[in-house]
């Protein structure tokens, strides 16, 4: 019983920090439709800069937001599904028993 309540809270936990991260990946791809520029959509409509174009246009920060955002969840998920057969197959043993 006592690893079911540990399993549970570092889920919970785990949804919590999910759930902050997704806000953050919301507002950083906010940010990203205001700010972002790519200069290969640029040169394809023919439009030439008479200087580069400022760092903050690439929006570097945001979309680490969005690459750790999707890796969290894609481990999250995997760990998820562990803990569900996990907790699945305790319950059949205790039904057995």
């Amino acid at each position: 019983m006592k690893k079911t309540q540990i399993i549970a809270t570092i889920t919970i936990s785990l949804c919590v920090f999910g759930f902050l991260l997704t806000i953050c990946e919301f507002l950083a791809l906010h940010d990203i439709k205001s700010e972002y520029v790519s200069t290969r959509i640029l040169e394809r409509l023919n439009i030439t800069l008479s200087e580069d174009l400022p760092e903050w246009t690439s929006t570097q920060g945001e979309w680490g937001v969005v690459r750790i955002s999707y890796l969290f969840r894609f481990v999250f998920f995997i760990f998820c599904a562990i803990m569900l057969f996990e907790l699945v197959n305790r319950l059949r043993t205790k039904h057995q028993d």
